[in-house]
This record gives structure tokens, C-alpha cells and sequence, in this order.
């Protein structure tokens, strides 16, 4: 008895602070469960966008327009899908900069390359600049474009800068674009090297970008052919090698 009513006393006279700090840790894990359910509801709706955009990049152009399978988005001419694909990223990339942000952005500058290049090109540029993913494949777009308008000097100088730093672009397929610059240059014993280079490897001989490159030697140095190595038997061929694996 004596002990219960030691215990009701001291109950008593810490009820406030017991009443406070239970009201604070309430409050504490509703806050939580509403910033919870905010930034799900958030990454949800960015993803539901980039998904959108996405359908719109993928998107089959014909006319006239054919039947379609659910989700699958179609246009009448390539300007409608670049101009509805660049809106939908960029609206994905406004929106919800901290999840789509500059994939959203290098997707909208791919596609705007085709309406409004000077603007697109100056976006490529900036996310080029970003040692990231995303930042490699802005570079190798960039360089295609350049590439694309005959601007050969400023497209081996980004091919150049992508191998440095070439994130999950294929070193092989920079050294293949920079022969093809090469090569429209007139500078064919550059281009023939780096072709050699990309078809002489075991690896690569007979992947797409290795018969790629083995078949521009023959065109423009005959007398390298015959140093390279042959392709391997389809059924051979080593996983990662554009292949599939033998069983």
C-alpha cells in the first residue's frame, strides 16, 4: 500500500511533463507520417511523369495512326513526337527537380534538338559539365550534334573530353565515332587507327561495333585487313560481346 501510494504521488506530480512530452511525440510521429506521405506522394507523381515523357520518346510515328497496345502513344510526324516528348520531360524536369531533374532535361534537349538546336545544344552543354551518368551521354550528344552539322573540329574535341571521363558510354563506340569524324575529315590514317584498334580486340571482334569497325579498314586502308583477327562463331561468342552466351 505504502508503495502504491509513493507511486500515485510521484504519478501526480509529473503528470504535466508526462502529458507534455506524450503530446510532443505524438505530434513528432504525425509530422513524420505526413512528411512520409508528402515526399512518397511526390516521388510517385515524379515517376508517373517521367513515365509519361518517356511513353512519348518511345513513341511510334505512322499515318495513319495505327491500333494501339494500352499505353503506347503514337504520332502522325516526327515534329509532333519531339515537340510533345520535349514538353512532357521538361514539364517532368520543372516539376520535380529533385527527382527528375537533368535525365528529364537531357531527354527534352535530345528532342529539342530537331525544332530549337541552338537552345538544346547550350542545355547539352551545361549538363555536359557534370561528372555524372548523365552528364557522359549529354557529351556524346552533344558530339553527335556537332558531329551531325559537319562541326568536325568541335565534335572530336568532345569525343575526345567523353573518353576521358566516358561514364557508361562504351570506349569502343567513342573511338568508332571518332573514326567516322576522322574519316570525313580526309585524316584516314587516324580514322583507320582507331577503327583497327576497335576491331582488333577479341572482345569486341564480333559484336555489332567490332564488325562496325572491321568493315571501314577495307575502305580506307586495305593493307590493315589482313592483321585483323577473325570473328568468332556465332555460337562462341562471350557474354557482353553482343552475343548471347553459349549454353
Amino acid at each position: 500500500m505504502e508503495q502504491y501510494l509513493h507511486t500515485s504521488t510521484w504519478v501526480r506530480e509529473r503528470s504535466r511533463p508526462i502529458v507534455k512530452w506524450s503530446a510532443i511525440a505524438v505530434g513528432v510521429i504525425a509530422l513524420a507520417a505526413v512528411v512520409w506521405w508528402f515526399f512518397s506522394n511526390r516521388a510517385k507523381n515524379a515517376a508517373e511523369l517521367m513515365a509519361r515523357a518517356m511513353a512519348a520518346h518511345q513513341a511510334i510515328v505512322q499515318n495513319p495512326l495505327p491500333n494501339l497496345a494500352p499505353g503506347q502513344i503514337a504520332f502522325k510526324t516526327e515534329d509532333e513526337k519531339h515537340r510533345e516528348a520535349y514538353r512532357a520531360f521538361t514539364e517532368a524536369a520543372n516539376k520535380y527537380p529533385s527527382y527528375n531533374g537533368d535525365t528529364a532535361r537531357y531527354f527534352a534537349a535530345v528532342h529539342q534538338l530537331h525544332f530549337e538546336a541552338d537552345k538544346a545544344e547550350a542545355t547539352l552543354k551545361e549538363i555536359a559539365q557534370k561528372d555524372s551518368d548523365v552528364g557522359a551521354q549529354a557529351r556524346m550528344a552533344l558530339a553527335q550534334r556537332y558531329e551531325a552539322v559537319g562541326k568536325n573540329d568541335d565534335a572530336i574535341a568532345e569525343y575526345q573530353r567523353l573518353k576521358a571521363k566516358p561514364g557508361p558510354i562504351p570506349t569502343a563506340l567513342i573511338d568508332l565515332s571518332m573514326g567516322r569524324v576522322y574519316e570525313a575529315m580526309g585524316k584516314t590514317k587516324e580514322a583507320a587507327d582507331l577503327y583497327f584498334a576497335v576491331a582488333s580486340n577479341k572482345d569486341l571482334r564480333s559484336s555489332e561495333l567490332g564488325s562496325a569497325a572491321a568493315d571501314r579498314p577495307a575502305a580506307i586502308a586495305p593493307e590493315k585487313v589482313d592483321q585483323l583477327p577473325p570473328p568468332e562463331p556465332a555460337g562462341l561468342r562471350f557474354p557482353g560481346a553482343g552475343s548471347v552466351p553459349f549454353n
